[in-house]
């Protein structure tokens, strides 16, 4: 028997799940048949027949109505087109996630307006690609997409440090901003070393500002990366995802 849970597997997650976002407060009503047929073929022509549609009845809400298969409910526009999975609007017939198409246009940073001069600054080749990284001293992936970033040739690298992991990664950013040179010591700290030679009366302005631009552009895990774009990428971005991003930024 075809679930639900799979009718949206290229993503990866459980996207459909449909739950309500609202409890009923009455009795659902029965849908007019005219409509509960319009709803029941865009729903097999959308998902070719993989859901199999017990009831269908109104809602509280005027437009949205409700699913019933014989494991799960879930909730949809009066075309069979549109569907609530959580939070998400998903456009069931070109299987694409709508809230996150535009949450990904409202995330977007100019990339000029990051704190640049506070960035390590690594080029390589060209350096025509660019991007700025946000990292964690004590974040895994970080240190893994450090060594990917490593291999990249003709592009510009700026790494912020950005100690949000916990108490603990705060010194270790400390340490590598007061050191004679930044760079080093931050790949040192990155590879689980701890570099010595930090003044202990530096000026750490610059650290704090990049923390603030991580509040202000609500950046809460490591490593974020904004491409050239404004587009951010966060967590682990599967390699050819990522190298088809920062191309298709660049150009």
């Amino acid at each position: 028997m075809f679930n639900t849970q799979q009718l949206f597997s290229w993503r990866g997650t459980l996207l459909a799940l449909f739950v309500a976002f609202s409890t009923p407060t009455q009795a659902s009503a029965p849908v007019p048949a005219g409509k509960d047929a319009q709803i029941r073929a865009g729903i097999e022509r959308n998902t070719k027949g993989k859901i199999v549609v017990r009831s269908i009845s109104s809602t509280p809400i005027n437009g949205v109505y409700a699913v019933e298969t014989p494991t799960e409910v879930f909730y949809i526009d009066g075309t069979g087109r549109y569907g609530f999975a959580g939070a998400a609007l998903i456009d069931m017939q070109n299987q694409v996630d709508l809230t996150a198409s535009h949450l990904e246009k409202v995330q977007r940073i100019k990339f000029d307006d990051l704190p640049l001069t506070h960035a390590i600054k690594e080029v390589r080749g060209s350096g025509a690609r660019k991007l700025a990284v946000f990292e964690d001293p004590n974040c895994p992936i970080c240190k893994v997409f450090t060594k990917f970033v490593d291999q990249l040739d003709d592009v510009t690298v700026y790494k912020f440090m950005f100690p949000v992991i916990g108490p603990e990664s705060i010194p270790l950013a400390r340490i590598a901003w007061c050191s004679p040179d930044r760079g080093v010591a931050w790949r040192a700290i990155m590879a689980g070393q701890r570099p010595m030679g930090a003044r202990q009366d530096c000026d750490t302005t610059g650290l704090v500002e990049i923390l603030k631009t991580g509040e202000r552009y609500s950046i809460q895990n490591t490593p974020t990366v904004i491409l050239a774009n404004g587009k951010r990428l966060v967590g682990a971005t599967p390699p050819e995802v990522f190298m088809t991003e920062l191309d298709n930024a660049s150009r």
